[in-house]
Formats: C-alpha cells, structure tokens, sequence
C-alpha cells in the first residue's frame, strides 16, 4: 500500500472506512429484493418503479455535486455517508409501506451515488504519482471484499434463523450502525491526518525562524 498511496495522505482511514462502507452495502444488497418481495409484497410494476428511483440519483448526481462544488471530495463523501445513514435508519424505523420503503431507497441510493463518484477521486488524490491505476483498483478491492462479508453475513444468518419481518429490520439496523462505524473512521482518520499536516507545518516554520535567527546573529557579529 505504501507504494501506491502517498505516506503522508489519509489513505489507511480512507480504505478502512471503504472497506466498512462495502459491509454495509453488503448487508443492504443482499436483504432489500426479498424484503420487497415477502414483506412489502411488491408487484413487478411496483419493484420498476423502486429501481426506477434507486438509479434516479445517477442522474441527480450531476445537480447535486454542482451544489457541492465548493466542498472537497472528502466532505462529500463524508455527507454520502450521512445521507445514506438518513436512508438507512428510514428503513429500519418505517412501516412496509410501498410509498415510504421507496422513498427510504431513493434517499439511501442518493448517499451511495455520492460516495461512489468520491471514492474513484479521492483514491487518486492519495495515489503516488504513476500509481492511479493501482490506487483505483485497491479502493475498489476493498470495497468488494467488505460487500462479499455482508453477503455472507446475511447468507449464514438467513440460513439458520428463516426469513422473518423482524430480522429483515434488525439487519437494516445493523446497517446503520456500520455506516456509523465508518463516517467515524473518516472523521477520525482525516482529523488525525490534518493535525499531523500541522505540526510538520509549525515544525518547518520553526525550523525556518530558527535559521533566519541563527544567520541575523552571525551577521550581527560579523
């Protein structure tokens, strides 16, 4: 990793709370189309019109990010994180209720469609020069093996305990709570990393006083 990302960026935060934000997607993907099917119980046409507004933010997107412009891709991937936190604890709180459950997918798709146009920049904004092709790859490795987890997750837990409406909800919780887990992990991690970006930066500036100092002197005494 230390080859491809640069030493002094954010990129161990960065890829934890990739790696985190995939679990919790895992968790979501896997659920959400029988949770529409057993428990909203959603005709085809109902599921059309859902998938219609879950792919709805890819084309808000563009509106959304000319909104943003002025904020740094680390901000907007972190208000990604809390709009699809917004989404998340929607489903997990709202009633089957075809008109709400879409719009808690919409509201969650929005914060996905936003972290994922950030995450391909920022990896590249982390990369070592030469290194963007790899950079990209790592991010999205990461992101893949934190969403085949939560497959798995659902998979095994499916299995032993049955489709029932109250798991289905409990799994959307636990959801939420990682999307927590990782919007922490990038508030940690990117304050840390700007607190050191300070003390290297009053370290040179006293290095540099220091210098101006030493050389005033030796002039003096000349």
């Amino acid at each position: 990793m230390t080859e491809i990302f640069k030493p002094q960026s954010k990129y161990k935060a960065f890829i934890t709370s990739v790696i985190i934000f995939g679990l919790s997607y895992g968790l979501y993907k896997a659920i959400i189309d029988n949770y529409l099917a057993e428990i909203v119980s959603m005709t085809q046409f109902d599921r059309g019109v859902s998938e219609f507004f879950r792919e709805l933010p890819g084309f808000l997107l563009v509106f959304v990010l000319a909104l943003l412009y002025e904020l740094s891709a680390e901000k907007i991937f972190q208000a990604g994180a809390i709009v699809m936190l917004a989404g998340m604890l929607m489903q997990s709180l709202i009633p089957p209720q075809r008109l709400l459950v879409t719009l808690a997918i919409f509201i969650y798709s929005l914060g996905e469609h936003m972290q994922f146009g950030m995450r391909s920049t920022i990896a590249l904004e982390y990369s070592e020069s030469g290194h963007g092709g790899a950079a990209l790859g790592a991010q999205n490795s990461a992101y893949q093996i934190g969403t085949l987890a939560g497959y798995i997750v659902v998979a095994v837990t499916f299995f032993f305990l049955g489709s029932k409406m109250n798991l289905y909800r409990y799994i959307f919780i636990a959801s939420s709570l990682i999307i927590i887990c990782g919007f922490t992990q990038v508030i940690k991690g990117f304050r840390n990393a700007r607190e050191s970006a300070q003390v290297l930066f009053n370290k040179r500036i006293a290095q540099i006083l220091s210098r101006n100092a030493i050389a005033c002197n030796n002039k003096h005494i000349s």
